[in-house]
């Protein structure tokens, strides 16, 4: 037994081992197999996530250089309307013009565009205009970097060599230039800086270069915090920095190399890339482990992950495309894919019969409701409106948001008729009650209407869409809320205008505008004082009416600096005429000013006037607002001795309201109501009642545009003894004033024939 049972034994033990041995080698392959196809499915997979890194990669890298030619190019674009443009001729090449360059070059471009310096260089290299963030600057500033932009000059100059001379405007009215610019990334005080050398061209060639080579207009753009910012947010990119010099090597972020003119590397643009494979690697750590359990289930888990994950950046990439092209708050196109569309109509205008529109739209009122409701309700505002007016344009017109609160349409095949129906049920649509969480609002808009006929394809894109704003700011100057068609005579209405704006600024550098004065009467003829009157005399056109160059001056600024000189004028001349009160006229925007009081003081103080001899003429306009800061300035007019008179009383609003809150000395009747005198018995009653107003109030009361006997002596017998107009004397320069008026302040008839 115990034999048997040493022999069962290594049986036994055979049995085993050997079953062990052929588990061992069938279990050995299947695990080698199972581990040789989870380290290949696990190489397969960071070979794939590997990939889809680096083609992410490369197609950021590929967008993001594409986003800096192109931010090159609209930093070019701002340029070009300053450059190629007849008036910069005139006031760069022609005859340089300080004051003109500091604001149309230094003061307007940087407001667009945020340059740090601006240059101006003539034919010979020689700096002509210094700018530092659009204030003027040392001439030295140009020199250190002189060598730097050389290149670039260099490259506008052959340029402008090899283009054909302007000697003319075009016979059709055509732009006679196009914009010849250079740029490059340079580096300037250790950092990189955007370089752009623009030639100085006519658009128009109505002003001609009077030199063999035209001045060039040099900006410098720091590619600062600010810059990368807008840019990041623009593409969507995160951790962006800029590495001067050569940061190719750097691991673990992205490089888009910017150039210099040469070639050499500037700096780079560094930025976080997206990992999208190494976010599937992560996903995919618990179908590695659940392949030992079954290939079958790990190869479909993988393929359906590898499906999403493919899918994912398809979607990501239609994100990133249609946010490039479209307005984030509205979901409408922006102004990318609107130039775009554009430029696509005007090209195919030659292949279809009909014409297309373009159409400028802008909210009349949006800044009032932003700040009264807050930016908030602003947002709400536009969408609401954007999702009105979508509704009102076909598939085939391209609506779009452009900015703040303008809008633009781009319309293809469609006649002036139907352009005018589609403007019309926009207007309609902008002017309708608007309800938003914060209450109801009124807003309006005015829209601009440009047709472009197909001969006309050859005007372009831009000259399209300037026409279409042309025609919406006159929709704004006839009263808004309407809309209007671009018409030629507007085009040249705006470059009068801004030729008038110009002279104006001259004007009041050279003395060309002066101070005239026009009696004021009593009953008896006895004259009480002078109204100061602002006049300008034209080198060519004559004299200017102030019904043109006073409006002219509030709208472009100016209106501050004529307020001083005539105040200035009439202060100093009010001291040759001590019986004698001298009215100067003061505007609503001086009166709004904060600082006007302390103005006021200081001019008297210089001319050593007595403000008891001075009254301040003040429109109802300027009471308008009836806020606390308009009471304050009121209040301490009065404290320094001043009287004050309502200018055109009648023709404002709430005029009796004005009279009980402010301490008026006096009312001015308008001229409109007096040139109906002695036909009119209508104007008689509301000139009487104006007179019997002012008595129950204590005020004087004066009567303006008085040019015939009957109307004078109807205004006596109403009871208005007090007259200004033709009748007595038209305004005149000051030593005239001597003549017509003696010592006893009787006028002579005589002397102001």
């Amino acid at each position: 037994m115990a034999c048997e049972n040493r022999l069962c034994l290594p049986v036994r033990h055979w049995t085993f081992t050997t079953m062990k041995g052929v588990e061992t080698r069938l279990s050995a392959p299947l695990a080698a197999m199972a581990l040789l196809t989870v380290c290949v499915l696990v190489a397969l997979l960071f070979m794939i996530a590997d990939r889809v890194d680096g083609d992410a990669l490369r197609h950021e890298q590929a967008l993001v250089a594409r986003g800096m030619d192109a931010k090159i190019a609209d930093v070019e674009r701002v340029i070009s309307p300053q450059v190629v443009w007849d008036d910069a001729v005139r006031h760069l090449d022609n005859r340089f013009d300080l004051g003109w360059t500091a604001e149309n070059i230094g003061a307007y471009l940087t407001g667009q565009a945020g340059f740090d310096r601006i240059f101006v260089v003539d034919g010979e290299n020689r700096t002509l205009f210094n700018a530092r963030f659009g204030q003027p600057a040392e001439a030295a500033d140009y020199q250190r970097y002189a060598a730097t932009f050389a290149p670039l000059i260099a490259k506008v100059r052959a340029l402008e060599a090899a283009r054909p001379r302007v000697t003319g405007p075009n016979a059709d009215g055509t732009l006679v230039s196009s914009p010849i610019h250079a740029s490059a990334v340079e580096p300037l005080d250790g950092e990189a800086h955007l370089v752009t050398v623009s030639l100085v061209q006519p658009d128009f060639g109505k002003a001609l270069s009077r030199h063999t080579r035209a001045p060039v207009v040099v900006t410098v753009l720091r590619l600062d915090a600010v810059f990368l910012e807008a840019f990041a947010n623009r593409f969507l990119l995160a951790g962006v920095h800029l590495h001067q010099g050569d940061a190719m090597q750097e691991k673990g972020y992205a490089h888009v190399p910017l150039r210099d003119h040469a070639g050499k590397i500037v700096a780079t643009l560094d930025w976080a890339p997206p990992h999208p494979g190494q976010r599937l690697l992560r996903r995919a750590v618990t179908p590695i482990l659940l392949v030992v359990g079954g290939l079958a289930a790990v190869a479909f888990l993988f393929a359906r992950r590898n499906r999403r994950i493919a899918e994912g950046l398809v979607a990501s990439e239609a994100r990133a495309k249609h946010m490039a092209m479209h307005d984030a708050l509205t979901g409408l196109p922006n102004r990318v894919l609107y130039e775009e569309r554009m430029r696509q109509a005007v090209d195919g205008l030659s292949r279809r019969r009909g014409a297309m529109a373009v159409l400028a739209i802008d909210l009349d009122r949006f800044k009032a409701v932003n700040d009264t409701h807050g930016h908030a309700a602003g947002d709400e505002l536009i969408q609401l409106i954007a999702a009105r007016l979508a509704s009102l344009c076909r598939a085939s017109e391209t609506l779009a948001r452009l900015g703040g609160d303008e809008f633009g349409v781009v319309a293809v095949d469609i006649d002036p008729k139907g352009a005018a129906a589609l403007a019309e049920r926009l207007v309609a649509a902008m002017g309708a009650p608007v309800e938003l969480s914060c209450g109801t609002v009124f807003v309006g808009g005015s829209v601009g209407v440009a047709i472009i006929e197909p001969e006309e394809a050859c005007l372009g894109a831009v000259e399209a869409a300037r026409r279409a704003d042309v025609a919406m700011y006159r929709a704004k100057e006839q009263g808004r809320g309407r809309y209007c068609f671009f018409e030629a005579e507007m085009d040249a209405a705006l470059k009068a205008r801004r030729g008038l704006e110009a002279d104006l600024r001259k004007a009041l550098q050279d003395g060309g505008v002066w101070v005239a004065y026009q009696p004021q009467v009593d009953s008896t003829g006895r004259a009480l004082g002078v109204e100061a009157l602002a006049r300008w005399t034209h080198p060519e056109k004559g004299a200017i009416s102030p019904a043109a160059f006073v409006p002219l001056a509030e709208d472009c600024g100016l209106i501050d600096e004529l307020g001083r000189l005539i105040m200035r004028r009439a202060f100093a001349d009010s001291l040759r005429w001590k019986d004698l009160k001298v009215a100067v006229n003061v505007s609503a925007l001086q009166m709004r000013q904060a600082g006007f009081p302390d103005l006021v003081a200081e001019i008297l103080a210089e001319t050593d006037a007595r403000a008891q001899s001075i009254e301040l003429e003040i429109t109802e306009g300027a009471l308008l607002g009836d806020d606390q800061a308009t009471h304050d300035a009121i209040r301490r007019l009065r404290e320094m001795g001043f009287s004050l008179a309502l200018d055109d009383f009648g023709t404002g609003y709430s005029s009796l309201s004005y009279l009980r809150r402010y301490p008026i000395d006096k009312i001015k009747i308008d001229r409109s109501f007096i040139a109906p005198l002695g036909g009119d018995k209508e104007a008689s009653a509301v000139v009487a009642a104006i007179v019997r107003l002012a008595k129950a109030l204590n005020l004087s009361v004066m009567a303006e545009g008085v040019e015939t006997n009957q109307q004078r002596e109807q205004l006596h017998a109403i009871g208005c003894v007090q007259a200004q107009g033709f009748l007595f004397s038209a305004p005149v320069a000051a030593d005239a004033i001597d003549a017509i008026v003696d010592e006893g302040g009787r006028m002579h008839l005589a002397a102001v024939a």
